[in-house]
């Protein structure tokens, strides 16, 4: 059995299960509830206690209320109910906005990974409701060179389809302890220091018959086209307006943070007006390996935005 967390963080000062959009969002809350909010978004597969460190000392610096929520189909929040996960949780993350902003202040918006291209996408459509945004380490996959010109959309719809009923009808993966899971993490996200794998481990599984499984909903795993792509993320950076947008990578190469610079630079190049800034000796989990470093850039940024 893992023993509680060994790292020395401040809990969230709140926490409540909110109705949202048809489905149930858990949100850990951090600082004066009065306070001007900002949003945190984590990416896949992973659940808001990741921001266990940084929201907290971002409410401190910036005197701001910090909520971190778990998303659609991860940690406490409701399951995924299809493969279209990109639109669900950008209307998520918009109603969110509008909870929190509940007498119409804007939201400023942290995501990391697959958190960072959502609170993006929010931002695109719902310009009004966010004043800025945080992006860590969320440029996406690929080369921004498009599909493949043999690519068919019907062969890809049975592929999707097929993929998502074998994933809804097989049986969760079990281990049988949690330091299982500790070790089956640790070695895909290799940068990352042992206790604050231990910690995402611990509030990202739950006990089942025979064992633990994964808080994060399989469903997750599968996709549609048309729900997001290369051509789809250009075409979503041309229509962003003047949201200010501090994009932080990680200068080392680590797991799901392998673009070489020249395709960061052709990335962050197509998002409107981007501050860009390389955290040295830290790869995907830029706010986990470099906290200081990020906290500072953050701080600086909110600050020249305001």
């Amino acid at each position: 059995m893992l023993s509680p967390s060994p790292l020395s963080l401040r809990a969230p000062d709140r926490t409540e299960l909110v109705e949202l959009n048809r489905t149930r969002l858990r949100v850990w809350d951090w600082g004066n509830e009065d306070a001007p909010p900002v949003l945190c978004a984590h990416g896949a597969h992973d659940h808001g206690r990741m921001f266990d460190e940084l929201a907290p000392r971002l409410a401190d610096a910036l005197g701001v209320r910090v909520v971190a929520v778990d998303l659609r189909g991860h940690g406490d929040s409701g399951r995924l109910s299809s493969g279209h996960v990109w639109v669900a949780n950008a209307l998520d993350l918009a109603s969110l906005a509008r909870w929190l902003g509940a007498d119409r202040r804007p939201v400023g918006f942290v995501g990391h990974s697959f958190g960072a291209g959502i609170s993006m996408f929010t931002s695109t459509v719902w310009p009004e409701l966010v004043p800025w945004v945080v992006n860590l380490d969320g440029l996406g996959g690929g080369d921004g060179s498009g599909p493949p010109d043999d690519w068919d959309i019907a062969e890809d719809a049975v592929r999707s389809f097929a993929s998502a009923e074998r994933t809804l009808l097989a049986p969760p993966r079990v281990y049988g302890t949690r330091e299982e899971m500790v070790e089956r993490r640790a070695g895909i996200n290799h940068r990352l220091p042992r206790s604050w794998v231990e910690h995402l481990v611990l509030h990202g599984s739950v006990e089942c018959e025979g064992g633990w499984t994964w808080k994060s909903d399989p469903v997750f795993r599968t996709g549609f086209p048309g729900d997001w792509d290369a051509e789809y993320d250009e075409a979503e950076q041309s229509l962003r307006g003047d949201t200010p947008t501090l994009v932080l990578t990680g200068a080392e190469d680590d797991t799901w943070s392998d673009h070489t610079p020249d395709v960061v630079a052709r990335k962050v190049a197509r998002i409107a007006g981007a501050r860009h800034e390389v955290i040295a000796d830290a790869g995907h989990y830029v706010h986990i390996e470099q906290p200081d470093e990020v906290l500072s850039s953050i701080v600086r940024f909110v600050e020249d935005v305001r």
